[in-house]
């Protein structure tokens, strides 16, 4: 299995987000499934550790989420 990078998880967490939030839940609630989704995935000591050791990890992830769904993030 290939080593979990932060761009592997904000990929896989803002397509998922953007689905949520396509199905109606809110913002909170879409990013929570979203990255219960990568935790299934990945596991989530390997999520809760790239998150730990990630610089600029809201920059990143709000970078991610306006390419895929920008229309959710600009609101």
């Amino acid at each position: 299995m290939v080593e979990l990078s932060l761009l592997t998880l904000l990929n896989l967490v803002g397509n998922n987000f953007c689905e949520y939030r396509d199905l109606g839940y809110d913002n909170y609630k879409s990013l929570l499934l979203a990255y219960s989704d990568a935790s299934n995935e990945f596991g989530p000591l390997k999520v809760k550790n790239v998150i730990e050791k990630s610089d600029n990890f809201k920059v990143a992830a709000l970078a991610v989420a306006a390419v895929k769904c920008p229309k959710y993030i600009m609101e």
